[in-house]
């Protein structure tokens, strides 16, 4: 068998994304998404699960641990695969449990949650099977334009010219039952993310194929700035220049059309930042741009 040629080992650097569905995270998100208030788009999962979730705030606030903390720490063991009792334990100390209260507190949020999952699971008793049928346009679309968006993200960063791991080469992507009408996070160091399986864009302005782009491109960031460069203080400059970096690519392909990037709705719809950091990601963008300042540099100005 002929060896791969290398445009096609480049591809798989690019855009190569192994998609999942993932009903156990639709779960944890579900939990989440309910107790943290979060606007929902799913009014009778909600009614399901806001039993045993507002027992668990209840019991949270009763002992003194914060409430945000908890459900922060909690959603992100399970992200990283933490077990539920384990990540229940985890993310009681992280809110300010304390050890004499830990294990009875864990068995009764454990308990509660559980209650919740299953709550959920009755809600969905074929998940699996509907997520891959809701993420097949997503999937589609990344696989028509994946490729072309980071591309054009590496030519802006790079000038065509990364280093040869610049892009994860295991990157996980999870599909998950959408609750809030649009969401996704990654996870750097594991080389995945997740995102609602949206059968629609949730604006046309900022398509969900953008969004994936973002957090791919999230994820290469993360582990470049971890593993080479060792500028932690540009680590949040970076992030925020993965947005317009990303719609820019965006346009080049026409996936985003106007004259001047959704630099503050894409913000509003990843959740990423506020209206006045989208105002000032927005400056930022269009001084670079204008002075064709080196990228470096520019971050630097960034950060300040």
């Amino acid at each position: 068998m002929p060896a791969p040629s290398t445009s096609s080992r480049r591809r798989s650097r690019r855009a190569g994304v192994r998609w999942a569905v993932h009903p156990e995270w639709s779960a944890t998100w579900a939990a989440y998404v309910v107790a943290t208030g979060a606007p929902c788009i799913d009014p009778k999962t909600e009614s399901l699960l806001i039993g045993p979730i507002a027992d668990i705030n209840d019991r949270l606030l009763s002992a003194s641990i914060d409430v945000g903390s908890f459900w922060k720490h909690y959603a992100a063991s399970r992200l990283n695969d933490g077990e539920l009792e384990e990540a229940t334990a985890l993310a009681l100390l992280a809110a300010g449990c304390g050890e004499m209260q830990l294990e009875q507190t864990v068995k009764i949020i454990k308990n509660r949650l559980i209650d919740a999952r299953s709550a959920f699971q009755g809600r969905y008793p074929k998940l699996a099977e509907q997520l891959e049928l809701r993420g097949r346009p997503l999937r589609e679309r990344w696989d028509t334009y994946g490729e072309g968006l980071l591309r054009e993200v590496e030519r802006q960063i790079w000038n065509n010219s990364p280093p040869s791991d610049w892009w994860p080469t295991r990157t996980s992507g999870w599909l998950v039952q959408p609750l809030v009408g649009g969401s996704g996070d990654s996870d750097e160091a594991n080389e995945r993310f997740w995102i609602e399986a949206m059968l629609t864009d949730a604006d046309p302005l900022v398509p969900e194929v953008v969004r994936v782009a973002w957090l791919v491109t999230r994820i290469a960031i993360g582990n470049h700035n971890r593993q080479r460069s060792g500028e932690t203080s540009l680590m949040v400059p970076w992030q925020l220049a993965s947005v317009p970096l990303v719609l820019s690519a965006a346009a080049e392909v026409e996936l985003v059309r106007g004259d001047t990037l959704p630099i503050a709705r894409a913000m509003e719809l990843w959740k990423f930042g506020d209206p006045a950091v989208a105002e000032r990601l927005t400056l930022w963008w269009n001084e670079f741009v204008s002075t064709k300042t080196p990228l470096p540099v520019a971050l630097k100005k960034l950060a300040v």
